[in-house]
């Protein structure tokens, strides 16, 4: 399975990047919904998975997962027969337990998020939710 991986944490990236190339994914690294978006132009990917918000300069940046999950539900409305609108989306976040922002990982899935993780979150969660999104692939 193809997979994108849209977070600014490289560590973090780094460390799913491994884990999902462990069972046997190809995996792309991203940190910007800009870059997502020209990534997805060029290849089909099956799986996105985006953190919500990506930090740049010690501030949080428009240019992230909510963007990404936006753009990819208007796709998948507006042109079912464009492969990217059959790509499922996990959008991540560590910010759910920041004041005011409980509900954020509930907005993403209202906008076209397939899953939601919040982070931090363990490795079977991630593979739990991948199979459960896409059981003829799974890990």
């Amino acid at each position: 399975m193809r997979i994108l991986i849209l977070e600014d944490d490289t560590e973090f990236s780094e460390l799913l990047q491994m884990d999902l190339e462990g069972s046997g994914h190809q995996v792309d690294l991203c940190e910007t919904g800009t870059e997502a978006f020209d990534k997805l132009e060029d290849a089909p990917y099956d799986l996105l998975i985006a953190d919500i918000y990506i930090w740049r300069e010690g501030s949080v940046r428009t240019d992230g997962g909510l963007l990404v999950t936006g753009r990819m539900s208007a796709l998948r409305l507006s042109d079912k027969t464009d492969p990217r609108a059959a790509m499922k989306i996990i959008v991540m976040s560590g910010a759910v337990s920041r004041p005011g922002q409980s509900h954020i990982l509930e907005v993403a899935a209202t906008m076209g998020a397939d899953a939601v993780l919040a982070k931090p979150f363990s490795s079977d969660d991630l593979h739990r939710t991948i199979n459960r999104l896409m059981p003829d692939q799974a890990s």
